[in-house]
């Protein structure tokens, strides 16, 4: 049985969701929530207010090493590896033209929770430095002897103390980024703090750089098009709204829901799979004042580099006679979709969701494919 849903929002966060289960309920409304999350604070990582923070001189030094050290990893470097990060991130629209990008590293091999964690996000299409003018000669002459000073479209230092993770499991630290669409590079460094730190006989601190080249979406035009697709592994309720100083950790927290992006979808039988995604640039029907969006849903199972038709869902529409009479693009109400499917009847194996979004209004298509694996457990 696959439960189906639709869900509109506002900017003050109001939400109404239908055809779903309580289970899934708990996601839509985590996702639902995002669209004002993401209006109201998708540009906080870029935030230019004054960095108050004060650092202590043996915090100014590991931060002073720590940017040295990607400095050197940039400039050809070997990058060091003794910890193992690994990378994931999504995508949503934001405001003022940006795209809002959440993450999560996954930290393997850390031996303390306390680490110093450095961020830098560098745009491949930056221009180069114009040269000088003749009559600039002696600025030139100046300006040789000093380091060109880097602009990056983000940056971030923190000394950060860990959650404990499940057994079995790496550690992970969840943050996120806004900026325009386009092609970047993220050089993330995550090194262990010692206790003993300032004895000149201990080893040096275990540390890893890691550089990912991250693809962001330009949602600021007439394309019809997506925010990533989430596959949930996990959602929790909280009782009360996060403190502003806890937002920028906790990207992925919507309102009262915390939701939790599966690292490696993989589920097993007695699973659902969870999926939610935002549609944008929908046309809107001149007629009712709203759109006329249908979503497909494909299984494809696929064995041995070959594909075979599995299963499909009742489609999901989104059209003048399923959204609410309130449903106003004008207001900022977006369209969210998603589903959530009992696994038992999945054999083990691979598959392939295939969502296809028809806009009937614009005659236009997209389609988005998701990977997961159904595994013994």
């Amino acid at each position: 049985m696959i439960r189906q849903m639709f869900v509109i929002s506002t900017e003050t966060g109001s939400i109404v969701v239908m055809h779903i289960r309580a289970r899934v309920l708990a996601v839509a409304s985590a996702l639902i929530a995002a669209l004002f999350f993401v209006a109201a604070a998708g540009s906080f990582a870029q935030d230019k207010k004054k960095d108050d923070r004060k650092f202590d001189k043996q915090q100014q030094q590991e931060i002073a090493a720590a940017l040295q050290t990607v400095d050197g990893v940039a400039a050809g470097q070997p990058a060091p590896n003794d910890l193992t990060l690994t990378w994931q991130n999504h995508s949503l629209k934001a405001r003022d033209q940006r795209t809002f990008v959440p993450f999560t590293i996954a930290i393997d091999k850390l031996t303390t929770p306390s680490v110093i964690y450095y961020i830098r996000v560098t745009s491949k299409s930056a221009a180069a430095p114009a040269a000088p003018a003749a009559a600039d000669a002696k600025k030139d002459d100046k300006a040789k002897k000093e380091p060109a000073k880097v602009e990056y479209v983000f940056e971030d230092v923190r000394f950060l103390d860990l959650k404990a993770p499940e057994a079995g499991q790496p550690y992970r630290l969840q943050r996120a980024f806004s900026v325009p669409g386009g092609e970047y590079d993220v050089s993330v460094l995550v090194r262990e703090r010692s206790a003993n730190s300032k004895d000149k006989k201990a080893p040096p601190p275990r540390t890893v750089v890691a550089k990912q080249a991250v693809t962001v979406p330009n949602y600021w035009n007439d394309e019809l098009a997506t925010s990533s697709v989430l596959i949930a592994s996990k959602t929790e309720q909280l009782t009360a709204a996060l403190p502003e100083a806890e937002i920028s950790a906790n990207p992925y927290v919507f309102g009262l829901t915390r939701l939790t992006p599966s690292p490696d979808n993989k589920f097993t039988k007695k699973d659902e799979l969870s999926i939610l995604f935002l549609v944008y640039n929908n046309g809107i029907d001149k007629t009712s004042n709203k759109p006329n969006v249908t979503v497909d849903y494909n299984f494809y199972t696929k064995k041995d580099g070959a594909e075979k038709f599995f299963n499909k869902t009742n489609p999901q529409n989104f059209d003048a006679q399923t959204l609410p009479p309130q449903f106003d693009v004008n207001a900022g109400h977006q369209l969210v979709g998603g589903l959530s499917v009992p696994l038992t009847s999945f054999p083990e194996g691979e598959y392939r969701l295939e969502i296809k979004v028809t806009d009937k209004v614009t005659g236009k298509s997209k389609v988005e494919n998701s990977t997961f694996t159904v595994v013994a457990g």
